[in-house]
């Protein structure tokens, strides 16, 4: 395990509004384009730039330009450091290095990074994206979410993932979702959802590539991403009505079991408003008490 050096200077690379901020000690130093970044580092960077296009692209807002952050927080930075998670994402802005900032930390030493699975940059990225749109924070939502939006860029059997039926009682919600923070809820979602209109991503974003030439993008496969905006859309006005008075809840309110109803109602609606087709699976769902 690398082991920073004492006083050692905290270097960066910017990508657009990303910062990326290491230590050279705690990456490996290798770099195939002789551009004296690690090329460690700035595949972190192109994974989370062409994450962010691509969301954009798609129709999400950016947390940047949400109405929460928006004026507030005007970079994205991401930080290398030795820790036992592969990443995480805070909600709250900081200050650093002269500016206000989203906050995402990455582990220093994945695997083989980004080879054909690694996508946790683009999972943290997501939850930026959740941040911007509500102040919910039940993890069966946050990252069951973000695993759907890893789909993006890697190649994923999701006709498989999304074989589970949704649930049809209080019994399999709790099991199935309320129990699982990286359940197939989502994937089952976005899988019946109708109004994809068969979207591609351009070839700008196709084309992108890291540091060796891979392909950033695995394929062209987009499902379920106008269920996703719709519901985050809903959930939104929900958590601005929930929280009405409370304009700086604990995490503690952001992640009770009574908020749980709530995120499934903003489903429930959405999947009314895009008018689902009626199947025997969807109008059980509908119908469930919560």
């Amino acid at each position: 395990m690398p082991v920073p050096l004492q006083n050692e200077k905290l270097k960066n690379f910017v990508l657009n509004d990303i910062r990326v901020f290491f230590k050279e000690s705690l990456v490996d130093k290798t770099d195939i384009n002789n551009n004296d970044i690690p090329d460690y580092i700035e595949n972190i960077a192109i994974q989370a730039d062409a994450t962010i296009k691509a969301l954009n692209y798609l129709g999400f807002i950016n947390p940047l330009e949400s109405k929460r952050y928006k004026n507030v927080a005007k970079f994205i930075d991401i930080h290398i450091v030795s820790m036992k998670y592969n990443g995480v994402a805070y909600e709250e802005p900081y200050f650093f290095d002269k500016d206000y900032a989203l906050l995402i930390k990455i582990n220093n030493n994945l695997n083989n990074f980004p080879g054909n699975y690694w996508t946790v940059v683009s999972h943290e990225i997501f939850h930026l994206y959740q941040y911007g749109y509500s102040y919910f924070k039940a993890s069966w939502y946050l990252e069951g979410m973000a695993n759907w939006a890893e789909r993006l860029l890697r190649n994923d059997d999701i006709e498989v993932k999304a074989t589970l039926n949704l649930p049809n009682s209080k019994k399999s919600l709790h099991e199935s979702v309320y129990n699982l923070p990286y359940n197939l809820f989502w994937y089952r979602l976005a899988k019946l959802s109708p109004n994809d209109n068969n979207k591609t991503l351009p070839s700008t974003l196709m084309k992108m590539t890291y540091v060796n030439g891979d392909l950033v993008f695995k394929d062209n496969q987009i499902i379920g991403y106008h269920f996703i905006i719709s519901f985050l859309e809903n959930l939104q006005k929900s958590s601005n009505l929930y929280f009405i008075y409370n304009s700086f809840p604990t995490e503690y309110q952001q992640k009770d079991v009574k908020t749980y109803p709530i995120i499934i109602g903003a489903v429930k609606k959405t999947m009314l408003e895009l008018e689902f087709k009626k199947t025997e699976e969807v109008k059980k769902f509908l119908r469930l008490k919560l």
